[in-house]
């Protein structure tokens, strides 16, 4: 991906969108297809995981990504919001990401929310990954992986009883999904709400690699760091039904680019 700076950026025309660079964020992720499929140009802006992002701050008031910004409107950064923006600059022909009728747009919103609101999938899946880098950081890593896990420790609320309930919360997250997934498809649909491709669909397939990450060829991150995105976690690996991972590749397959590019 091809990143312009933010001293370049901030003062551009259009959209400019600040993503993760260099690891697979799913909030990243999401983002970035939710305007390449509804048809609109952007300007990715370099945001580091975990870090200060003094210039991000500086321009957006905001540290994390994704941070959505288009024109002199104000900064974007929650799912909810940028997902309604590209709704709104995507092209005529576009696919309609958020369904019209009510009923299936609560549910895509729902499914959504359960992935990647506070409290959800990825959230909880994050006490595993900061539990990850404590132990590297006990086990002889270095001072940077330590201050890391401080940092996104305080960020997110990691402790002993977040942890301790992440896997079964996560469980039934997943069961929620393959529940669904299994209705659709005696309704005749390949997809998790209403009869065609959703920002639901688009959602999990980003936020599954949290779970198991696609292989190298399809989602190139580093390898040192893969063993953040995969869980080992009983109560997931239970849970995570194979036929939510066949859904993920066939979205990637119909709708989505590969390799992920971060």
């Amino acid at each position: 991906m091809d990143y312009v700076d933010v001293a370049d950026a901030r003062d551009l025309p259009g959209l400019r969108l600040a993503l993760t660079r260099g690891m697979p964020g799913p909030w990243s992720q999401a983002a970035k297809y939710l305007f390449e499929v509804k048809k609109v140009p952007y300007v990715p802006v370099p945001q580091s995981g975990g870090g200060s992002n003094e210039e991000l701050y500086a321009w957006t008031g905001h540290r994390n990504a994704p941070i959505a910004v288009f024109d002199d409107e104000p900064p974007r950064t929650g799912w909810h919001e940028i997902l309604v923006l590209a709704e709104r600059l995507g092209a005529a022909d576009a696919p309609v990401l958020l369904p019209p009728a009510s009923a299936d747009r609560v549910a895509v919103l729902g499914i959504i929310a359960e992935l990647g609101s506070e409290g959800g999938l990825a959230w909880r899946r994050r006490m595993h990954l900061i539990a990850t880098l404590y132990a590297t950081a006990g086990a002889g890593g270095d001072a940077r992986t330590r201050k890391a896990a401080d940092v996104l420790a305080g960020r997110y609320g990691y402790g002993e009883q977040a942890l301790a309930g992440a896997g079964a919360h996560v469980a039934d997250i997943l069961g929620m999904l393959s529940a669904k997934l299994r209705a659709q498809r005696n309704a005749g649909s390949d997809y998790l709400v209403g009869q065609g491709f959703t920002a639901a669909d688009l959602y999990w397939a980003c936020f599954s690699q949290l779970l198991e990450p696609m292989p190298k060829a399809q989602n190139p991150m580093p390898d040192q760091r893969r063993p953040l995105y995969q869980t080992a976690d009983p109560d997931i690996l239970a849970a995570l039904d194979p036929d939510l991972l066949a859904h993920r590749e066939m979205i990637y397959q119909r709708h989505l680019s590969l390799p992920l590019d971060f």
